[in-house]
């Protein structure tokens, strides 16, 4: 029994994407990174600015994973590419403005966080929220978790 090239290639269907996996991590972490400014206003304590700049770090580096993997599926995507780009650039932009935020961040005392960085955090909180909504939408108009 011979077979054909397309029937000795592996099936497709069961592979998980990784933009599904990566997206929550820049989110979660520029979420915790407001809650810890936020608590630092509150707080003369200066572990609250170190909590901020760990996670600010853990989400740049996570959004930075899930940027990649959206470049590689837009470059591979074969259409709808304008959905793909959407949460892209608001992740792209979330990114740059908490990579401002975490240079900010390296401030010494109360001007680390007030008002800069609490602002640059907020933002960067609603763009990348802005990223996750849109990829989900995206994700079940099409009827599948991409």
């Amino acid at each position: 029994m011979s077979l054909d090239a397309s029937a000795r290639r592996p099936s497709r269907r069961g592979a998980h994407p990784v933009t599904p996996m990566l997206l929550p991590v820049p989110i979660l972490c520029f979420v915790g990174a407001l809650i810890a400014d936020w608590a630092y206003t509150a707080s003369p304590d200066m572990l609250w600015i170190d909590f901020s700049s760990w996670l600010l770090m853990a989400g740049l580096i996570g959004g930075g994973l899930a940027i990649a993997a959206l470049v590689v599926r837009l470059v591979r995507a074969h259409a709808d590419r304008g959905a793909i780009g959407l949460p892209l650039v608001l992740l792209g932009s979330a990114w740059i403005v908490e990579l401002v935020n975490s240079f900010i961040h390296t401030r010494d005392g109360w001007t680390a966080v007030v008002p800069t960085g609490i602002i640059l955090s907020a933002i960067g909180v609603i763009l990348s929220l802005a990223a996750g909504w849109t990829w989900q939408s995206i994700s079940h108009r099409e009827g599948a978790v991409r």
